[in-house]
């Protein structure tokens, strides 16, 4: 029997080292996740790529994401200005007599998850209102008086 222990400690100990470094490894979005397509891929690496940027003292914390970390998904939108709003991502596409309209992409770790309805203002927060959109967690929205935000 104590013939047979050591090997038994030795596969578990190669098993938790395998568990380990694949954990240090670079991960990458479940297949069955939202994040591996379409503009929440895109709003997921935006702010991906600004948290890194903040991380690393390269830029201050702001609501507004410079163009620079836009994802190339993003920037196909043609936004005026990309800023986050409950840790969503907001697309500002047109703003016209103080109405903001634009992309809000929803992301599933965010603690805020908006509702759609076609012709309600029901559902509305903060000035936000949101009309389903094509793509998983995308919403067209109007925002009335949107918000100055200093760079």
């Amino acid at each position: 029997m104590s013939k047979i222990f050591p090997s038994a400690a030795s596969l578990i100990l190669g098993a938790l080292l395998v568990f380990l470094s694949s954990c240090m490894q670079e991960q990458h979005a479940d297949p069955g996740s939202s994040f591996h397509k379409g503009l929440q891929r895109d709003a997921w690496r935006t702010m991906a790529a600004y948290d890194d940027a903040v991380l690393k003292h390269r830029e201050k914390l702001q609501r507004e994401i410079p163009p620079g970390y836009w994802d190339p998904g993003i920037q196909r939108l043609h936004p005026l200005r990309v800023y986050t709003h409950r840790r969503n991502l907001v697309v500002a596409q047109h703003v016209t007599k103080g109405v903001e309209q634009g992309k809000y992409i929803e992301l599933p770790v965010a603690p805020f998850h908006p509702k759609a309805a076609w012709f309600s203002r029901k559902h509305e927060v903060d000035g936000f209102v949101f009309r389903p959109a094509p793509g998983r967690g995308v919403f067209d929205y109007t925002r009335a008086a949107y918000p100055q935000y200093s760079k």
